[in-house]
């Protein structure tokens, strides 16, 4: 075999291991497991929006827009991690290349429509049930920018 025959194998497989280390790297283990495919070049993240259950049970109007980024087709472990009896009012998948970015212009959107939390940082307070529809509205309008922007 010439050494042009062992790189067409060799390459084949390193880029095999390469999607697997990439794909579990995100978060995608079942995906792995399963054998599904998966292009290490794609990106996909989660923008929400939640009251924790301190928040609730204090009766504070008072949200947090959060992101993740890992895989659909996996558990969104994030969400897992707030405490049990939190509540999540919106979940949108995004297909782009830096969720971080969606989430900074959410915020900064949010900045400009409502205070800060009693701790200052990324809660809201939104007194209404009209203003969480806001709230909810500009994520979305957010998020189908930047979903325009990918298919251009």
């Amino acid at each position: 075999m010439s050494s042009s025959e062992e790189n067409e194998v060799i390459e084949p497989v390193e880029e095999e291991t390469k999607r697997v280390v990439v794909a579990v790297q995100q978060g995608q283990r079942r995906r792995v497991m399963k054998g599904m495919g998966y292009n290490i070049d794609e990106k996909h993240g989660y923008i929400y929006l939640v009251r924790t259950r301190e928040f609730k049970s204090l009766n504070r109007q008072i949200y947090k827009v959060g992101r993740t980024s890992q895989c659909p087709d996996t558990r969104i472990t994030r969400l897992h991690k707030y405490t049990k009896g939190s509540e999540i009012y919106l979940i949108l998948q995004c297909h782009v290349n830096d969720v971080g970015l969606i989430e900074k212009e959410i915020l900064e959107q949010f900045c400009l429509k409502w205070d800060p939390g009693p701790d200052g940082s990324e809660d809201f307070i939104i007194p209404t049930a009209g203003e969480l529809m806001e709230a909810k509205q500009i994520i979305f309008d957010v998020i189908k920018k930047y979903e325009e922007k990918r298919l251009i």
